[in-house]
């Protein structure tokens, strides 16, 4: 198990955008602040995030009604499109959305 860094684990940030009316939702957690900081920060800290990135362009989706995800923290940034989400983002981008309520916010 990753040891807590000296600086923490810092915010996360998970950002969905797409759907029917191109809706933005954005999940923002201070990971050491957070009742979960012991479950999430290591994981978050293992992730391959240099391994994960995608193409600046933005993740492929397929049909209309496809969500895209971006995920920040001070480890990386990654994009994936919905149906194209590794098993592991996929559960912490479950995990964040139980933590925080999300933001509406506008594309762009």
């Amino acid at each position: 198990m990753t040891e807590r860094p000296a600086e923490g684990f810092g915010r996360l940030l998970v950002e969905r955008s797409g759907g029917i009316g191109g809706m933005l939702l954005v999940w923002e957690v201070d990971i050491d602040a957070s009742t979960r900081r012991d479950d999430l920060g290591p994981r978050i800290a293992e992730l391959p995030w240099s391994d994960s990135r995608q193409s600046d362009d933005g993740p492929q989706t397929t049909g209309a009604d496809r969500f895209a995800y971006l995920i920040e923290s001070r480890f990386g940034r990654v994009r994936f499109g919905e149906s194209q989400m590794p098993s592991e983002w996929k559960q912490l981008v479950d995990d964040v959305r139980e933590v925080v309520e999300p933001q509406r916010r506008q594309p762009g």
